[in-house]
């Protein structure tokens, strides 16, 4: 039995998403500067997202964990383009690469209609074995979350950190 969550509950259509674009292409970024109330926003909105998806770690078997309606597609995309890629403790340093920058871009632009959010800013653990922490985490884009995730989640990395239940 697997699990859903994080997954889109709305799903723009193709011509929305262009149209919603082509508005926001319009913007002129340079007149707009940081908003303290935006960033606390996002601040908050990524620290609930990292207290849910571990509490569904303790919760639920790794392996048993969907995390979108498209983990399927996400992890063998993922395979197909970083076979080599170490994901139990993830180097910093390579994953934010300039090269790695430009395969990573490329590879969530492929996911852009298709996972809402797919550029979200999402914090991700370095360490599958370790919680989440100031000195474990860094910054990454949705999808690029997701695709390390459920690699982790189906090689049973993250098998650490369930708790099972009185009769599992």
């Amino acid at each position: 039995m697997a699990f859903s969550v994080l997954s889109n509950v709305n799903n723009p259509t193709d011509a929305q998403l262009q149209a919603r674009k082509q508005e926001l292409s319009k913007i002129d970024a340079s007149k707009y500067g940081n908003d303290s109330a935006v960033e606390m926003a996002w601040a908050q909105k990524a620290f609930r997202h990292t207290e849910v998806y571990f509490k569904l770690l303790t919760n639920i078997k790794c392996t048993e964990l969907k995390l979108t309606k498209l983990d399927d597609e996400i992890y063998d995309q993922f395979m197909a383009t970083f076979p080599r890629v170490k994901i139990d403790v993830i180097d910093e340093d390579r994953l934010k690469s300039v090269g790695a920058k430009r395969r990573w871009r490329a590879f969530c632009q492929t996911f852009e209609s298709h996972i809402d959010d797919y550029n979200f800013g999402t914090l991700l653990r370095l360490d599958c074995k370790e919680g989440y922490s100031e000195s474990n985490t860094t910054l990454v884009p949705r999808v690029q979350f997701l695709a390390i995730e459920i690699a982790r989640n189906r090689q049973g990395l993250n098998m650490v950190h369930y708790v099972p239940k009185e009769g599992d």
